[in-house]
């Protein structure tokens, strides 16, 4: 016992030292913040106090997530386990989002192969492709907005959005085609899915239906979709003739398939993105719809990054 708390002491010294971990600027800032914060909500302007409050846990959101997973991995050297993953737990719950660092992290050599640390290091690396998916400045080249206007929904439509992710665009899709419309939002990870599910009922909407598939197969009902939303996510897919045969078959008389994905450029002029052997051109995809008798309908030029095809049934 001793051991253990000689331990947390040496781990919570470090952790307040600065430029490892709280800085004093960061302190000072801190206080500030909430100074302002303060002075926003007794003037009733509560835009203002929560962008500063946003601030505020940007700061200490990190301090505190990394303080519980310094207290599992010391759990773990005392070959503590069951603590070790309760205090695990509590850090990936929180935001920690490391999974690189869980996998090569010698305190943990021992229970790496076990189901229970795959699953929270899985759920940490979730929680890290959330935030790219979800990061304000997505907004300055994926212009949602403009491809919302684009896609031309109604209310009543039948919509499958392939690869939703965290439901960068499931949300605005399902609130555009309203309640007498459907959204069929699917995604390969579970842990996508779950996160998705709290959205939808944070949003209380009832038209949205999650779905989580396999990667070569999008379980659409046949016949039964008007528009096909695939963001970021056919270069995914390995046989994409095969698959766009698949799109086609959910497809309703007159239904739609839009593709969205990067315009192929080498790591060193966008080291971000798919990696460079997942990467396709335009011409590529046109052919890969062919194959199922889909040819393009109306292209978009205003993505810097990405194309924007509309497919319909030649």
């Amino acid at each position: 016992m001793r051991k253990l708390a000689y331990l947390l002491a040496i781990a919570l010294f470090l952790m307040a030292m600065p430029g490892v971990w709280t800085q004093e600027n960061e302190e000072a800032d801190f206080k500030t913040l909430k100074s302002q914060a303060e002075k926003a909500l007794q003037g009733k302007d509560y835009a203002r106090a929560l962008e500063i409050a946003m601030k505020m846990n940007d700061i200490v959101e990190a301090q505190h997530y990394e303080t519980l997973y310094g207290i599992a991995r010391i759990y773990a050297f005392l070959g503590n386990k069951p603590k070790a993953y309760e205090w695990l737990d509590r850090a990936v719950g929180a935001g920690f989002w490391d999974a690189q660092l869980m996998r090569n992290d010698e305190a943990f050599k021992g229970m790496m192969e076990e189901k229970r640390f795959k699953d929270l290091a899985r759920s940490a690396r979730a929680t890290a492709y959330i935030a790219m998916l979800e990061r304000p400045e997505r907004a300055e080249f994926q212009k949602p907005e403009e491809v919302m206007k684009a896609l031309e929904l109604k209310p009543g439509l039948r919509v499958a959005d392939i690869g939703a992710g965290s439901g960068y665009f499931t949300i605005p899709v399902a609130k555009a085609v309203g309640p007498t419309g459907t959204v069929l939002a699917e995604d390969i990870s579970q842990e996508m899915i779950d996160y998705l599910n709290k959205r939808v009922q944070a949003e209380q909407l009832e038209n949205l239906k999650l779905v989580k598939v396999e990667k070569d197969d999008p379980k659409l009902p046949p016949a039964g979709i008007d528009l096909i939303l695939m963001v970021d996510t056919l270069h995914y897919v390995q046989n994409r003739g095969e698959y766009a045969k698949k799109l086609r078959a959910g497809l309703a008389p007159g239904g739609r398939i839009v593709i969205i994905d990067y315009i192929p450029k080498p790591w060193d002029v966008r080291p971000w993105g798919p990696a460079p052997e997942q990467q396709f051109s335009k011409e590529q995809i046109d052919a890969d719809m062919a194959q199922a008798g889909l040819k393009p309908v109306k292209v978009y030029n205003f993505l810097p990054e990405q194309y924007f095809v509309i497919y319909g049934v030649e």
